[in-house]
């Protein structure tokens, strides 16, 4: 009998130098990315995208888990508004390290409980990028909204990024979401190293989710101000998610930059579409109308927010197109019209198809009424260049 067979051991060759050679490295780790708010109407669409990749490693930091999350997308339960919250965040950041935070938490309609927002929107953020800080998280993003700017009768035709935030403080509501920035300002400027990107969305309008915008539109009557009719941005959801993907996939994106689609409308056209009476009234009067409805639980905001039916304030988006290569799928017309068919053409005689029709030239002409034409610039009295004026200006000189 022979003995037992030795089994053939396979070793790794060496190359001359010694080193090993014959194995694949290993595969690299998937970057991963923790979204505060991740259950939320925007979060969960975000994570969604995220997850459809496969590429990131998702966390989800937030009360529970939304019912369509993907399955290898795991969550982290955290809550905003207990004590100590920081801690919380400090501990779940150590724990997964995650490579970007992308801060979603908040509330996005006004709330009758001001210290339940003020404790989410403002504090909240506070602690979340307090514990950032701590856990050494370098690359952040943070919601926020473009009526920080404030709307106001001296606004410029479009807002850029270079202009203030001049929200009214009496509006808890925006006010918020001004003193969230600041926190986000603070933490750059404590943490020069990490990059905070800040995205500021103009109004979101989605058929299926009933915020306060929508409940506006839909009312049984609108009430607005008589004498005015602010223009007005109305911002897609799979636009919005869409930026939020480009700030994750940017290394680099820091600072502000707008969220919004091109063009705009009327609020007079907005409430047409969606075929609601308005109930105009003195501004004074209707500032007064509006909080007393808002006390009585039959408005969708507070009296002071009333001044976005009041006044403009949109924002122009060419930050975010050049830096993050953001480019809006939907005009305020089609996400307004989108909305409206879905939302008002059950049992009712709307012909949506001509509406949409005359929508589409009445929007096309206030686009062109918009387009101030210029001369060209010479040189001024100081050797630059003037400033060119509107063809309005240049008859009457």
């Amino acid at each position: 009998m022979t003995g037992p067979e030795k089994k053939t051991v396979s070793r790794p060759r060496r190359a001359a130098a010694g080193k090993v050679v014959g194995f694949p490295a290993a595969a690299a780790g998937k970057p991963k990315v923790a979204v505060t708010g991740g259950s939320g109407y925007l979060g969960a669409r975000l994570v969604r995208a995220l997850a459809a990749r496969g590429t990131w490693d998702v966390v989800v930091l937030d009360l529970a888990p939304a019912a369509n999350t993907p399955a290898e997308v795991r969550h982290r339960f955290l809550d905003l508004n207990l004590p100590h919250s920081d801690g919380t965040v400090y501990k779940i950041l150590k724990e997964e390290r995650p490579d970007v935070l992308v801060h979603l938490a908040g509330v996005r309609s006004p709330l009758r409980d001001a210290v339940y927002a003020h404790e989410l929107n403002s504090i909240g953020t506070l602690n979340v990028f307090g514990a950032a800080g701590e856990a050494n998280v370098t690359r952040l993003i943070h919601y926020s909204t473009t009526m920080v700017y404030g709307a106001r009768g001296d606004n410029p035709a479009f807002l850029s990024e270079e202009h203030l935030m001049r929200a009214d403080v009496s509006d808890h509501f925006v006010r918020d979401s001004v003193e969230a920035e600041r926190h986000c300002r603070d933490f750059a400027r404590r943490h020069p190293e990490a990059r905070v990107a800040v995205l500021r969305f103009a109004p979101i309008l989605a058929a299926e989710r009933r915020d306060y915008r929508i409940r506006y539109l839909e009312g049984p009557v609108a009430l607005t101000m008589l004498g005015y009719d602010p223009l007005m941005q109305w911002l897609h959801p799979d636009d919005a998610t869409d930026a939020l993907l480009r700030a994750v996939d940017t290394p680099g994106a820091h600072g502000v930059f707008n969220v919004a689609p091109d063009g705009v409308l009327p609020l007079s056209s907005a409430l047409l579409l969606f075929g609601t009476p308005s109930l105009p009234l003195p501004h004074g009067l209707a500032y007064v109308a509006a909080e007393a409805a808002w006390i009585a639980g039959l408005a969708t905001a507070p009296g002071a927010h009333a001044h976005y039916l009041r006044y403009p304030c949109v924002a122009t988006n060419e930050k975010a197109r050049k830096l993050l290569g953001f480019s809006p799928k939907k005009t305020t017309l089609e996400t307004l019209l989108e909305a409206a068919r879905a939302r008002r053409s059950a049992n009712r005689a709307i012909d949506f198809g001509a509406l949409e029709e005359v929508a589409r030239m009445a929007a096309y002409k206030l686009e062109q009424r918009m387009k101030r034409p210029v001369r060209p610039t010479s040189p001024g009295p100081d050797g630059g260049e003037a400033a060119a004026r509107p063809a309005a200006t240049r008859m009457a000189s």
